[in-house]
């Protein structure tokens, strides 16, 4: 089983539980320090996962050793020289697409927005399979079509009663629509922050105005994560 470490806000790891003795005893990680690893509600003192295991007696310093799996910039090394975000995991990556190109695209085919959103929409499905902001964005697509189509038979016949009606069918698309949104800034921190940790916070108020382009640009940002092993602020 393997641990991450965190102290002071930045976390360390992974490091199977020798590891973690080692640096104990070579006093580069505290007791007092958190650990975490899967299948843990929470972060709890490296004491805890220790319990009674005496820690490994310091060794004799020899050639730089190779961790293998764990990339150059994750290297076990002591506390506070190297802050990470968490390692990339096996989860997939975001539909690659700039957010600049996007905005670019949007304002000559707005239609393509509405695509985009599905395509995200369907890569947030692949991460967590219960996500319901698809079936919002469905719904919300619908509606449109149905609401519009009322609205110009009312204006052709010039009932007010069935422009209303059509005019209130939008109302409900435009609630759909926000109601996607939110649904895919709580999966996307919800998984970004147990599965794939890198402490993603979204803004509600971003999330409100610029929802598609918001989204893609944090996507741009976990691709070159999960590429890379670097995260961009």
């Amino acid at each position: 089983m393997n641990y991450y470490i965190s102290r002071d806000g930045q976390q360390f790891g992974p490091y199977t539980l020798a590891e973690v003795q080692r640096y104990v005893a070579d006093g580069n990680i505290l007791l007092t320090d958190l650990a975490h690893s899967e299948g843990m509600a929470s972060w709890v003192p490296v004491s805890q996962i220790l319990g009674n295991i005496p820690p490994q007696q310091p060794v004799t310093p020899g050639p730089t050793p190779n961790y293998g799996q764990v990339p150059m910039y994750q290297q076990p090394g002591p506390m506070g020289q190297v802050p990470m975000a968490g390692q990339p995991g096996p989860g997939p990556l975001p539909p690659d697409l700039h957010w600049a190109v996007l905005l670019v695209i949007a304002v000559f085919c707005g239609i393509f927005t509405t695509i985009w959103m599905f395509v995200q929409a369907n890569f947030v499905k692949k991460l967590k399979p219960d996500f319901n902001g698809l079936t919002m964005y469905i719904l919300a697509v619908v509606g449109l079509v149905i609401g519009y189509i009322i609205m110009i038979a009312g204006v052709t016949s010039r009932e007010d009663a069935l422009q209303a009606f059509g005019g209130l069918i939008l109302l409900g698309s435009v609630v759909f629509f926000i109601i996607g949104h939110f649904s895919i800034k709580s999966a996307l921190e919800e998984y970004y922050n147990s599965v794939e940790p890198i402490g993603l916070r979204l803004s509600g108020v971003m999330v409100f105005f610029f929802n598609v382009f918001y989204f893609q640009y944090h996507f741009n940002r976990i691709r070159q994560w999960k590429t890379t092993g670097v995260l961009p602020r």
